[in-house]
């Protein structure tokens, strides 16, 4: 592959992997297939009525501005897997990196901790540092002036349930958990339009895995219904974009993704991409008023072995 063609393929995937941190939190149809046949779910008796789907499914949208205030107070690490596969699957290339999300009032910022089970060095850690200090800066500074400031990752669920039909199908129980399991897909009306946040909401079909008891969304399997722009300056698209996210509760008061999967597939200019990525978070921690004091914590693990530096 030549280096220009290289480039684009790298710019592609990062487009990619942004579309997947957007899908939900701050994730293959095969890939998910196997993971639910590994559970073993057992199911309720079938007379079991299911409640309101309209009411739930709104009580869980609202819900999710109690999870997004929530999410600003905790710290986590993200260690995210991207395999580059061929035209048949197969895996060509893959990397590993871990980072540290740490929330301020106005942004969540990630601390580039490892690359393929390496610690980044020190110098490295010293310029991201500068990096957020300055940005932090430059948001008071628009608080101080009623300026926009660029928005934390928001999750998607409440968009997708917005944007969505549900039908009930079956009982299930996860990991001890009683669900409902809805299909979904796009309303009519809910054409793929405006941010990239709200295209890929509306753009979304697939199975939902509902605890009517928390009233929250604990696994979603999900698969893109048409091509969307890849953006950004780009010329291309995604074609194929679909995978899965599971949620657990933290500190009994957060429900939070512990895994995400998704495979993408696409064209950036002439040049096709396929892009597996997996993302397992970790170490849910309340944040500290100070974010380089919570970066530095020797218990805020990087997920491989690595931990933040003291």
């Amino acid at each position: 592959m030549s280096t220009l063609i290289q480039k684009r393929t790298l710019r592609a995937s990062y487009i990619v992997r942004r579309w997947g941190r957007n899908v939900f939190a701050v994730g293959a149809s095969a890939i998910s297939a196997v993971t639910l046949a590994a559970q073993g779910p057992t199911v309720p008796p079938v007379d079991t009525p299911f409640p309101d789907t309209t009411g739930l499914m709104a009580r869980v949208a609202q819900d999710q501005k109690k999870i997004e205030s929530l999410l600003s107070q905790y710290t986590f690490t993200d260690k995210t897997t991207v395999y580059t596969l061929d035209k048949h699957g197969k895996v060509r290339n893959q990397h590993t990196d871990v980072y540290y999300i740490s929330p301020t009032a106005y942004e969540f910022f990630s601390l580039h901790m490892s690359h393929d089970g390496k610690p980044v060095s020190q110098r490295n850690l010293e310029d991201q540092e500068k990096k957020i200090e300055k940005r932090m800066r430059e948001d008071e500074s628009k608080a101080q002036k009623h300026e926009a400031i660029h928005p934390k990752d928001r999750m998607l669920f409440a968009a997708v349930i917005a944007r969505s039909n549900f039908t009930p199908v079956r009982w299930e129980d996860i990991n001890g958990l009683r669900t409902i399991v809805y299909l979904f897909e796009p309303k009519a009306n809910a054409q793929p339009k405006g941010s990239l946040t709200d295209r890929i909401a509306g753009d979304l079909k697939g199975k939902m895995w509902v605890s009517p008891e928390e009233e929250e969304v604990v696994r979603v399997e999900f698969a893109s219904v048409s091509s969307l722009s890849l953006g950004m300056g780009l010329l291309g698209n995604v074609k194929s974009f679909q995978g899965f996210t599971e949620q657990q509760k933290f500190h009994g008061e957060i429900w939070m993704p512990t895994r995400q999967e998704y495979v993408a597939e696409g064209r950036e200019l002439i040049t096709g991409f396929r892009i597996r990525q997996v993302e397992e978070f970790s170490e849910y921690l309340k944040a500290t008023t100070d974010v380089f004091q919570q970066i530095h914590m020797p218990n805020a693990s990087a997920g491989d072995s690595t931990t933040a530096p003291r």
